[in-house]
């Protein structure tokens, strides 16, 4: 049977079990438990809680056939030999240690609370259990890489001795061997630092810079305890102990260190996994967690797309209308804001974990923690929004449709966009500005001034904008006062953000603010000669339309359910006359009593009585027709919608 090669890379495997499983927030019982449903693998009946590492134990021991009997019945399974060493048996011993290790550091926490000896006798028995499993680890691995061929890969065999010199290490110092540990783990880190130099991929140097920074607390604890002037200069202390102890610890230090940077740098994977030069005022920006390295490379490729769509146009798309060309760019930035949410909601994650156990990311003083790649990552996803917005705003300009405004004598005549055009531009900087504020309030905006002005003038210079486009929408439909006092409200803000940009360097561009040009001699000048232009002829149309009164002219118009009303009520006219200056008219006599006779001038009494007699039967005949008429309409439409349908 052909031996397989072992690229087993156990660094990485326990950085990823770690984070999934709850070690980024330091949930050790987490780790080790998992909740799983048993009654999907093996019974209905079951449901049970499981340790999450004794579950992927029990799994590979099934795979490799490792399981010591079957219920009550113990059979003992042959011991593992460098000649059956295979992958699994690799993880399987990687995830014994992981278990063990786990649990003691699980039982420290509670020894911590309860000060009781028997439960850190108890933890160090587990950490030694894990020590256990980790030297076995380290003899297998050292036994295939020594044989010829090797059967392990260079980086495989550097992982693991890593690994190794990090559980010995962290067990001396719980024994307060401060001796031993100090130089176990300096080895480790300085195996750690040459692996990182030598990574070929941007995600293995930010793994190799986790657990260092993992192990950097430790050694500078062990320095201090050892007496040492200087413990906090962790890359000192390692500089002194490695060269030192190196071989004691692992037999053939130096060659091992040769062998990773030659092997290591003839195997480079190129550009595709590296991350570009990510910087900040100048320094670069530390991205520490292989996670995040991962969403980076996301971003990046999202940007090289977007840029290269935007450089690549040929001459055939540079005839096309620049509408056209804006829409375009709008929808390629919907890569880019995707990758950064992913990015950003990433590093808020991690940054909970390290203020929930309170932990520190990097051991260097002075050096940016996760706070500040929080709050970077932010930032470009805010500028990158406001940036998308600016483009969507200068398509909705250039392809609304255009009239000008003014007589042809008029020497400053305007260009007004279609007046539907408004309100859409007017919710883009509303978006604008929205953004801007949320990003004056981040923690890296305010630890530096020009930043901090530069985003202020533009917050401003965003303002102005805003209102000079809702003072053209109140023109549009001859609301001039309103619109003039906009206009003077415009260009206050214009003022402010003149002089704001001249307090965060002028019209030199900040590298931090690419997202939004600003110069005071063109954006500036241009709003400030717009909104003077459009104030003159604002001016001018108020004075044409009403002689520059406050009052707007007022159109006539029924009252709400003024034809309803008048089938109920009558008109007060006498009234109405009355507020109109007018005298009012006398009311004709009318003869309200039927049977009275009415006075007759100059006749007989018989000719009165005909009259009288006339004038009842009349107004019988009209009472007759009006209950006729609702009972010839009582039915259909009018018997649903009552007696009033139908009135005039």
């Amino acid at each position: 049977m052909a031996e397989s090669t072992i690229n087993v890379r156990v660094l990485l495997l326990a950085n990823q079990e770690r984070s999934i499983h709850g070690l980024r927030y330091n949930d050790y019982t987490r780790y080790r438990y998992d909740i799983i449903d048993e009654s999907i693998v093996v019974c209905l009946m079951m449901n049970e809680l499981r340790k999450h590492c004794a579950n992927k134990v029990h799994r590979l021991r099934k795979t490799l056939k490792l399981i010591q009997g079957k219920g009550k019945e113990f059979k003992k399974h042959a011991p593992i030999t460098s000649e059956i060493l295979k992958d699994g048996h690799i993880q399987l011993l990687l995830f014994e240690t992981e278990r063990a290790w786990a649990y003691a550091q699980e039982l420290f926490i509670e020894h911590g609370k309860s000060k009781d000896s028997s439960v850190r006798k108890h933890a160090l028995s587990r950490f030694r259990r894990a020590s256990t499993y980790a030297t076995q680890l380290f003899q297998h691995a050292t036994t295939i890489y020594s044989s010829s061929p090797s059967r392990i890969s260079i980086l495989s065999y550097a992982e693991i001795i890593t690994y190794h010199l990090i559980i010995q290490g962290r067990l001396s110092r719980a024994k307060e061997e401060f001796q031993d540990a100090i130089a176990q783990l300096s080895v480790a880190r300085s195996l750690l630092d040459k692996l990182s130099l030598a990574a070929t991929t941007s995600r293995d140097q930010a793994l190799y810079t986790v657990f260092g920074d993992e192990i950097g607390p430790e050694i500078r604890y062990s320095a201090h305890e050892l007496g040492r002037s200087k413990s906090y200069d962790i890359d000192g202390v390692v500089a002194e102990y490695a060269p030192k102890h190196g071989e004691s610890q692992i037999k053939g230090y130096k060659s091992l260190l040769d062998n990773i940077t030659a092997t290591l740098s003839t195997s480079g994977s190129g550009a595709k996994g590296r991350l570009g030069p990510i910087d900040w005022e100048g320094q670069p920006v530390p991205i520490r967690s292989p996670e995040l390295v991962d969403a980076f490379l996301k971003v990046q490729d999202a940007v090289a797309k977007l840029d290269a769509g935007h450089q690549g146009a040929t001459a055939g798309d540079q005839q096309q209308s620049k509408a056209k060309r804006s829409r375009s760019k709008v929808v390629a930035f919907d890569g880019v804001l995707s990758a950064l949410s992913d990015a950003e909601d990433l590093s808020r994650k991690l940054l909970e974990g390290q203020q929930g156990t309170n932990n520190t990311q990097s051991s260097e003083p002075g050096a940016r923690d996760a706070i500040f790649v929080h709050s970077f990552i932010s930032f470009q996803l805010l500028a990158r929004r406001i940036q998308r917005d600016l483009i969507l705003v200068d398509a909705l300009i250039r392809s609304a449709p255009t009239t000008t405004q003014g007589t042809k004598s008029d020497d400053k005549s305007y260009r007004q966009l279609d007046p539907r055009v408004y309100p859409a531009v007017v919710k883009n900087l509303d978006s604008i500005l929205q953004s801007l504020d949320q990003m004056r309030t981040l923690t890296i905006t305010d630890e530096s001034p020009e930043i901090s002005a530069g985003v202020d003038a533009r917050i401003s210079y965003s303002k102005a904008r805003r209102c000079h486009y809702i003072s053209l929408a109140h023109a549009s439909i001859k609301n001039y006062p309103q619109s003039l006092a906009l206009n003077s409200r415009a260009q206050l803000h214009l003022r402010e953000s003149s002089s704001m940009l001249s307090s965060s360097g002028g019209d030199t561009p900040l590298a931090e603010l690419y997202f939004y040009p600003l110069t005071s001699q063109h954006d500036l000048t241009t709003l400030q000669t717009e909104l003077e232009t459009n104030a003159l002829q604002l001016k001018k149309s108020w004075f044409a339309y009403n002689g520059g009164s406050l009052e707007a002219k007022k159109v006539g118009k029924k009252p709400l359910f003024f034809d309803v009303a008048f089938n109920y009520l009558e008109s007060p006219m006498e009234r109405l006359e009355i507020r109109a200056g007018k005298e009012p008219k006398e009311k004709p006599s009318v003869s309200t009593g039927v049977g009275i006779a009415a006075p007759v001038v100059g006749g007989a009494g018989q000719k009165g009585k005909v009259d009288v007699e006339e004038t009842e039967e009349e107004a019988e005949e009209t009472e007759e027709v009006e209950t006729r008429q609702p009972q010839q309409r009582s039915g259909g439409l009018s018997s649903l919608l009552g007696g009033w349908w139908g009135r005039r």
